[in-house]
């Protein structure tokens, strides 16, 4: 099953929008929590520390779906379109770096291929 921004976002502000003891700076404390674990799963992978698990892309996987989660849960909660802006600091991007395309461009010629 493929999801959408949009629905990714309104499933995290049924999960977290009316909870009076859920705020954006507890997620942004998981967020962070999060992010410790990323890193050290790419600590590992890189050689750098002692590898704790079998299968590494497997458990990164696992900590960048919860990356998203709480950054996207944020965003929800302050009723920011994600998918509105990621399209618009990419243009801007593009434009600054040079280079040939953007991810609004990108997704047109790949639907309509």
């Amino acid at each position: 099953m493929k999801i959408t921004i949009e629905e990714l976002e309104a499933y995290l502000y049924k999960l977290y929008g009316n909870r009076p003891n859920i705020d954006e700076t507890s997620l942004f404390m998981k967020l962070v929590e999060e992010m410790g674990e990323v890193a050290e799963l790419l600590n590992q992978r890189s050689g750098r520390k002692t590898v704790d698990s079998d299968d590494l892309e497997v458990e990164l996987g696992k900590e960048l779906a919860d990356l998203i989660h709480y950054a996207f849960a944020i965003a929800a909660i302050n009723d920011l379109d994600l998918n509105e802006i990621i399209l618009s600091k990419d243009k801007k991007a593009s434009i600054k770096y040079k280079r040939d395309t953007n991810l609004e461009d990108f997704v047109t010629d790949r639907r309509n291929n």
